[in-house]
């Protein structure tokens, strides 16, 4: 399959959110080079039926869909849920995140998911900033706790495995990113 964003074209969109991932790597205490990873893999490999996913959400508002979408791909319901988290856990406001809410979004309302998903679709400061809520989101679920600055390199393996697929296991992804994690760590020091 084409790919859409080659790894230069990645690296330079990271670059250009550079100063937005430190703002929120400082504000979730989730280290920088992690959201750079998950954004460098998510984004290398997006393909011609990414935009095709997209464009079936957008037309269809009636039926029960959801894709991957943005540079980090999240899709809308695992955004809402990562939402609700940060919310929950008083570390954002539906508010501070852009989202108008009077109540807690329902992950099974076609319309709160609709919602979340055009926020990360429209929204690429939006989509790394929920894509950080669910790097917090899987550590809790994957490890336990969310303190980064103690996770081994297994655990942020699993991290990233678990970001990509509903897997209690290291996948090849996981692998692929940690690898950039490492490069991105080496490179912010």
């Amino acid at each position: 399959m084409i790919k859409l964003i080659n790894p230069g074209k990645a690296e330079g969109i990271i670059k250009r959110y550079d100063a937005w991932i430190g703002q929120v790597a400082e504000r979730y205490q989730v280290p920088a080079a992690l959201i750079k990873a998950v954004l460098y893999q998510e984004m290398t490999q997006i393909d011609l039926l990414d935009p095709v996913a997209d464009i079936a959400v957008q037309i269809a508002p009636r039926y029960n869909r959801d894709s991957s979408t943005g540079y980090a791909q999240v899709f809308g319901r695992v955004g809402l849920v990562a939402v609700n988290f940060a919310v929950d856990h008083g570390l954002a406001t539906y508010e501070s995140l852009g989202i108008s809410s009077d109540r807690r979004l329902d992950q099974s309302s076609r319309r709160d998911v609709r919602k979340v998903w055009r926020k990360l679709h429209e929204d690429p400061k939006a989509n790394i900033e929920i894509a950080t809520l669910n790097l917090l989101v899987v550590a809790d679920e994957m490890v336990g706790r969310l303190d980064f600055g103690t996770f081994s390199d297994d655990e942020i393996k699993l991290i990233l495995s678990r970001y990509n697929a509903n897997t209690n296991q290291v996948t090849s992804y996981g692998e692929q990113a940690f690898q950039h994690y490492r490069r991105y760590s080496e490179s912010d020091c």
